[in-house]
This record gives structure tokens, C-alpha cells and sequence, in this order.
């Protein structure tokens, strides 16, 4: 208390304790089945992508045509929703991932896993070939 009595105001609770850092396990497990089924419907010459999570990412690698060992492509960075993530794609040039380096055409840099290897395996591995 001050000296005429008055309280300080409390904290006001941050907006972000609401939204868990890190997926739970069933998000992780959905998300990985939809992003293998995207990949080898759409590009089944790649045969099944690595998908691995860690912490609040989940990375994605595919072995592409003339390759030995599986390229990584896409980072999707959880958002407390397994519809919404940020989608950074792999910069060889860097040996980094951006989530600023996606053509403007390609729209925003969040979305749904599936957003993310369609706006992404397209520049690795060209366009969609199966359904």
C-alpha cells in the first residue's frame, strides 16, 4: 500500500500463457499422418518424408531424385493449434530455416501443415504429381 491505501493494480495475465509452447503428443502424431499423407499423394516419387518434432517445431525432410541422404525442406513452428502453424522453409545457401524467405505469391507464412509442404516441396521437388 501506498500512503492514502490504495493497492497497486494487479498484473494483467500474459495473452501467450494461454497458448501451450509445445504440441501434446496426439497433435504431434495427427500432424505427422497428414503430412505424410500430403507428401506422398502429391509427390509419391519421393516415397514417405522424415517428419520429427522437437520442442515447438516439427521439421520435414524428403529424400529427393539424385539425393542419398534426405533433404530437409519445411519447419512448421506450432501456434497452440494443429491448423496453425509458421511455415520457415530450409535455405541450402545458409544451412538455416527461414520463415521469411517465401515468395510473395505463395501468401502468408502461416497456416496448416498441408499450407506448408504445398508452399514448400514445390520449390524442392515441383509441382504436385498425384492427387
Amino acid at each position: 500500500m501506498n500512503g492514502r491505501g490504495a493497492r497497486p493494480a494487479p498484473a494483467a495475465p500474459a495473452i501467450m500463457d494461454s497458448v501451450p509452447h509445445t504440441p501434446d503428443q496426439q497433435t504431434r502424431n495427427a500432424v505427422t499422418r497428414r503430412i505424410i499423407a500430403r507428401v506422398t499423394a502429391g509427390w509419391p516419387h519421393l516415397g514417405e518424408p522424415l517428419v520429427r518434432h522437437r520442442g515447438q517445431y516439427c521439421y520435414v525432410a524428403a529424400l529427393l531424385p539424385g539425393h542419398r541422404e534426405p533433404t530437409p525442406i519445411l519447419r512448421l513452428r506450432y501456434q497452440g493449434s494443429a491448423d496453425d502453424w509458421v511455415i520457415g522453409i530450409y535455405k541450402a545457401s545458409t544451412s538455416q530455416y527461414s520463415e521469411n524467405e517465401l515468395p510473395g505469391a505463395f501468401g502468408s507464412a502461416t497456416g496448416t501443415p498441408e499450407q506448408g509442404i504445398d508452399e514448400t516441396f514445390i520449390l524442392y521437388a515441383g509441382p504436385r504429381t498425384g492427387n
